[in-house]
């Protein structure tokens, strides 16, 4: 495969991740009425020949290793992660199941869906007032304040005048250097979420941003397992089943909670989630759930029952974290304004006394 269609493959699978949900559904529905997946995909490999040649081969791809392997193994690098454990434990059930699996799948797409929304809210949001407040700095660093210092000395400024002209001289000598130390914090951050485990991470997960993703990725596990179960495999299986399609932040949770079940103390699996992994209100109902007469059904329903829950507290944890970076941008802009009207005021205070100092000399 030469780069040319490496590139149209990358592109077909960003499309068929984009429309995954009613791919699922369609697939399902070929599979109720007994058609199978190898005729499925020779279908739309043949059709997509004539219409998209990007699709054709992505198509050849999965038929490929839908053959060779599982439709989890298939769709890699379609699917995230967690949608490929939960057609893994599908498929080995048989046709109904995977057909059953994947109609769960084309409903639990279109909800996630929402949550990606909010968490790309909480992210693109803040991310948007930072530019904004970056090309003001830059005017004010690069054009208002160096107009300023050639009318009147910057020691005879007012004192916020002096301190927005320390701030502009920082930018216009270390403006590139800030500018990518700011983007090394932010690749930091992006990766320590799924990378950063431990201990040592559990009291960032209770607080923004870290919490937006833990409710996310916690709603996601309980999910997974959830639909795991609904196949007949147990919470341990189904536990070690996530281990192996895990982040490093995921891994090391699954593993504490494998460890909680395994332990002689365990009353029930309820205590054993306690590992951070969830929310405080999502943590509360698997507790809940641990107790009751049928818990492995108890703990279905709120796997597939949580997904609107958590969208909603994530979009509040988004519109709090949108508030606090709102407000950390307006006290800057208006700390800046304020020291360059003070200086204003002042200079023009001078040019009048001037004014008034020439015309008593005439």
């Amino acid at each position: 495969m030469n780069l040319f269609e490496r590139l149209q493959l990358s592109m077909a699978k960003r499309q068929l991740r984009a429309r995954r949900a009613e791919f699922y559904f369609d697939l399902a529905m070929s599979l109720e009425d007994r058609v199978p997946l190898f005729s499925t995909f020779k279908k739309y490999e043949k059709r997509a020949r004539k219409r998209d040649r990007g699709m054709a081969l992505l198509y050849r791809h999965i038929l490929r290793n839908a053959i060779n392997g599982s439709l989890a193994t298939a769709l890699e690098g379609v699917a995230p992660t967690s949608e490929l454990m939960m057609l893994d434990a599908a498929q080995t059930a048989g046709d109904a199941s995977v057909a059953e699996g994947l109609r769960f799948l084309s409903g639990t797409v279109e909800k996630t869906e929402r949550m990606t929304a909010a968490i790309k809210g909480a992210v693109m949001y803040p991310l948007f007032l930072i530019a904004l407040f970056y090309t003001i700095l830059l005017g004010f660093s690069f054009y208002a304040i160096p107009v300023l210092e050639s009318i009147m000395p910057v020691t005879e400024w007012p004192a916020s005048g002096k301190a927005l002209a320390a701030v502009a001289n920082g930018v216009r000598h270390y403006g590139l250097l800030m500018i990518g130390l700011n983007v090394v914090l932010f690749i930091a951050f992006m990766y320590s979420l799924a990378h950063w485990a431990g201990r040592s991470r559990r009291p960032f997960d209770k607080r923004l941003p870290y919490s937006v993703y833990r409710d996310y990725s916690g709603a996601m596990l309980i999910v997974s397992l959830a639909s795991l179960m609904r196949s007949g495999i147990s919470l341990r299986s189904s536990l070690e089943q996530a281990v192996r399609y895990s982040t490093p932040w995921m891994r090391w949770h699954v593993r504490s909670i494998l460890r909680g079940i395994s332990s002689a103390n365990a009353e029930n699996f309820g205590a054993a989630f306690g590992t951070g992994v969830l929310n405080q209100d999502l943590e509360d109902r698997i507790m809940d759930a641990s107790e009751r007469r049928d818990p492995v059904e108890a703990f279905v329903k709120i796997g597939t029952g949580s997904i609107d829950r958590i969208a909603t507290s994530i979009e509040k944890s988004s519109a709090r974290l949108n508030s606090v970076m709102l407000l950390l941008c307006g006290v800057a802009l208006a700390s800046m304004l304020l020291g360059f009207m003070a200086t204003t005021q002042q200079l023009q205070s001078a040019v009048q006394k001037k004014t008034q100092q020439t015309s008593q000399r005439n």
